[in-house]
């Protein structure tokens, strides 16, 4: 992974500063090549999946995924415009360091579907996704560092992973087996438990909040009544 982390940045300094159809071009490419062994297999795999109701059809992946990949192709230009000599060093360090991650980032993004989908290895394919993710949140914070409007260009890229991660899991809890999708299936029933305990619990204590605020506003509005009837009392005694 390492030396692929240094290749990426060689690649990726030296073509994609000049060139922004490669710089779109190459997540395209990559993610339709990464998709032709998977494609056969996607809508019957992923249909036949128990999945939740928020879970997209498939046909909405193949349009998502090429806006998101012209999108940070494209914000990998711009800061690959900032890795060569006549940038300030600390500018052109954090360009080579975010390109380079951008590299990493897309070799897991290449690896996920054919898992996925192909392999049916829904577990490494979380697994992938869980790195897939992290890796965008680094490759965005580089690029902000960077140039603004290239890290404005990776957040749905970002948001869309954290979806797709979420969506992965739900996918694995549902429908993996072995001791790990058991017990991790275990702890969502409890932590389930405990949020709907703690959620009947604050209900209780919020009913019970605003019986004794009412009882207080009623009690106060009888004293009120009772000091002014009092005063009253008192004046039409001192009139007399």
């Amino acid at each position: 992974m390492d030396s692929y982390y240094h290749a990426s940045q060689s690649i990726i300094n030296t073509n994609l500063a000049r060139y922004p159809a490669l710089a779109v071009g190459l997540p395209l490419v990559g993610g339709f090549l990464s998709a032709i062994p998977s494609h056969r297999h996607i809508q019957g795999h992923y249909e036949a999946l128990r999945k939740p109701d928020w879970a997209p059809p498939s046909s909405v992946f193949a349009p998502a995924w090429t806006a998101l990949y012209v999108s940070v192709g494209y914000a990998s230009h711009l800061v690959a415009l900032h890795s060569g000599p006549n940038s300030l060093p600390s500018t052109r360090a954090l360009a080579q360091t975010g390109l380079g991650v951008y590299g990493v980032n897309m070799l897991l993004n290449f690896a996920w579907s054919p898992l996925m989908f192909w392999q049916q290895r829904i577990g490494a394919a979380l697994v992938t996704a869980g790195g897939l993710t992290a890796s965008s949140v680094a490759l965005s914070y580089y690029f902000f560092k960077v140039d603004k409007l290239a890290g404005y260009l990776t957040i749905p890229y970002v948001a869309w992973l954290g979806y797709a991660t979420a969506l992965n899991y739900d996918v694995w809890i549902k429908n993996a087996s072995g001791p790990a999708a058991d017990q991790a299936r275990r702890i969502g029933k409890d932590v389930n438990d405990a949020a709907r305990h703690a959620k009947n619990d604050v209900n209780h204590a919020a009913e019970n909040a605003k019986r004794d605020a009412k009882d207080a506003a009623r009690n106060a509005n009888k004293n009120a009544r009772n000091a002014a009837d009092d005063a009253a009392d008192k004046i039409d005694r001192e009139l007399r």
